[in-house]
């Protein structure tokens, strides 16, 4: 994995990125929606910038003509 320390997260930091709650990011760790990592010995998870993302959607289909 080559990313710069700026490209992490924690589980807070996450869970201000994308304005939801702290449960809510572990409960998609859990789920396999994204991926986290362990610091080795530590309790410390975190979350690589781009596994947030893949979690954005588009607020509603391009093909819509409403």
């Amino acid at each position: 994995m080559d990313l710069d320390i700026s490209d992490l997260y924690t589980i807070e930091q996450a869970a201000q990125y994308l304005r939801v709650s702290q449960s809510s990011i572990r409960s998609y760790i859990r789920q396999g929606k994204m991926n986290a990592y362990r610091v080795a010995g530590k309790r410390k998870v975190l979350i690589p910038r781009n596994e947030l993302l893949k979690l954005l959607v588009p607020a509603r289909d391009p093909g819509d003509t409403d």
